[in-house]
């Protein structure tokens, strides 16, 4: 799982995507109410990996189809 970042992420979902791995892109804000709701109030690199971590194991999004910012749709997950 990934949090969209503006361009940032595509600097790992592009390689991920070509390469066949599955990948869901979150809504920050959801995320971030995430976090609120776990009491999680501060932020840092390492706490947004650890909360977007629970996320996913919480919330299992479904993955979708992605599009690769260079060729469209790369067939991926």
């Amino acid at each position: 799982m990934l949090e969209a970042t503006g361009g940032w992420k595509w600097l790992l979902s592009d390689p991920w995507l070509l390469q066949g791995f599955p990948q869901f892109v979150s809504n920050p804000r959801q995320v971030r109410d995430f976090a609120k709701a776990m009491g999680v109030l501060a932020k840092t690199d390492k706490i947004d990996a650890h909360v977007i971590a629970r996320f996913a194991d919480s919330v299992r999004p479904e993955i979708r189809p992605l599009k690769t910012r260079g060729n469209g749709n790369a067939g991926c997950f």
